[in-house]
């Protein structure tokens, strides 16, 4: 399906900008210079940017911050030091990603958009609705000499197209990894074998917590990314129907199947037993936690490979994330940011300039750069035949665990994850409920159908407020 031909049925735009304006933050909101304009949709190709006359200026906004913003700053200055003359790419770190879609929800209501959006995953439905961007998969066919989206890692590809169509190029991509110390886990005698499964996991971390003195058996962020991978890991949908990559889209969210309550049951039961440590919505408080030895596993992001770096902590091995459910449909949803090519308000030397410092960066060469120093996955699959790649892999564990799961995980309905333009309003819900189960002030099926009544009722919202 075109994008010309998706857009034609969508709903306007102005009604989903105050549907977003409703479900995040806005007191970052900042203006800029109106343009009052909607994307086509048709994408422009090479001779476009040949008839320029003079150097092509792509400002690009994202929200990398740490050693992921300096490599990204790296690779920009790279391509532009290539393209002198022709293209200059301006980049401007506009702070953590909910400050960085608030700004950019401001820029589409009173213009001055960046041609180049860096956004994060759970802001894709809300880019698709907002009409704003032409898709990636048009701007490929436009400009076959450019990226080759078969080269994308199939889970991160599938994560951002919806109706078939890729939406926008992932260019960080994280995912769910089980990391465990080992001394702690070899006092407690426990068999690694036994970790593949959320079952097993939750077993030995009760087998811990009876063995070895005061430590707990695992931690992990309480945010709402957690909710998503237990239900991707059970082979569940968070959101109905089908994870909202078909038809209509999402219209409920999904939190009392019996698989998807089971695997987040089990979490909830280590928590209130005693087996393990809650250290709330902060992913490094329980890396902390885990580096300074009162947890012996913990769930975390892939990109926590680079805090355990910098805490120089050794004796700790990385391990596949476990699933609940068939490996046939059941898998590790993934985290991260993509690129999304501007159109409204841009002229179209820019959306090409933009689509080429975009193959730039989602190039091989770049990500494998990008991957060394961020702790990012690569997602472009011709790095895993490098053999400067294969050899940091044989040195850094982590790094090859966290690429074979990413190579492994099946592009399924479960791992795809959530689409709906609601998602930041559908966490800020979910989290609050779900941690009243997980401190045992509450129930856990009463938490569960609270966080899914609430996070109904924000798609709900959201839709009606788009239209949809």
């Amino acid at each position: 399906m075109s994008s010309r031909s998706s857009r034609s049925s969508r709903p306007g735009r102005l009604p989903v900008l105050a549907a977003l304006l409703t479900t995040v933050t806005v007191t970052t909101l900042t203006a800029c210079g109106g343009s009052g304009e909607e994307a086509t949709g048709a994408a422009p190709g090479p001779s476009a940017l040949g008839a320029a006359k003079g150097p092509v200026t792509v400002t690009l906004w994202h929200g990398l911050g740490g050693p992921a913003g300096k490599a990204f700053q790296k690779e920009i200055d790279a391509f532009n030091k290539a393209n002198s003359g022709k293209i200059v790419v301006k980049s401007s770190f506009q702070g953590s990603y909910a400050d960085a879609i608030a700004k950019y929800t401001s820029a589409i209501r009173d213009g001055g958009t960046p041609s180049i959006m860096v956004s994060n995953d759970i802001t894709t439905g809300y880019l698709r609705d907002a009409h704003q961007t032409v898709s990636a998969q048009d701007m490929a066919a436009a400009n076959p000499k450019d990226l080759d989206l078969d080269r994308l890692r199939p889970a991160a590809r599938d994560y951002y197209t919806a109706d078939g169509e890729l939406l926008a190029v992932p260019l960080n991509t994280s995912m769910p990894l089980l990391y465990v110390n080992d001394e702690l886990l070899d006092r407690a005698g426990v068999d690694r074998s036994s970790l593949g499964t959320l079952e097993g996991v939750a077993a030995a971390a009760r087998k811990i917590h009876a063995r070895v003195p005061g430590v707990k058996g695992i931690d992990m962020p309480l945010d709402g990314w957690w909710f998503e991978q237990l239900t991707a890991a059970a082979g569940a949908s968070y959101c109905t129907p089908d994870n909202g990559r078909k038809g209509d889209g999402a219209t409920a969210l999904s939190l009392t199947g019996g698989p998807q309550r089971k695997a987040i049951g089990t979490m909830a039961e280590l928590y209130t037993d005693g087996a393990a440590l809650n250290t709330g919505v902060d992913g490094n408080a329980a890396l902390s936690a885990f580096t300074a030895g009162k947890t012996a596993m913990m769930f975390n992001s892939s990109g926590a490979i680079g805090g355990l770096e910098e805490a120089k902590m050794t004796g700790y091995t990385a391990l596949p994330y476990p699933l609940s459910g068939s490996p046939s449909h059941a898998g590790a949803a993934i985290g991260g940011a993509a690129m999304w090519v501007d159109q409204a308000g841009h002229s179209k030397a820019e959306q090409v300039a933009s689509w080429k410092a975009i193959s730039y960066l989602a190039s091989a060469e770049a990500q494998e750069r990008f991957a060394k120093a961020s702790g990012y996955a690569p997602i472009n699959t011709e790095v895993d035949s490098s053999a400067t790649w294969k050899q940091f892999l044989a040195k850094n564990q982590p790094y090859a665990v966290l690429g074979k799961q990413f190579a492994d995980t099946r592009p399924t309905t479960a791992t795809s994850g959530c689409l709906t333009g609601a998602m930041s309003g559908v966490r800020a819900v979910v989290v609050p409920e779900m941690q009243q189960a997980f401190n045992g002030k509450a129930p856990l099926d009463t938490a569960l159908r609270a966080a899914e009544k609430a996070a109904t009722a924000k798609i709900k919202d959201y839709r009606g407020q788009a239209g949809q």
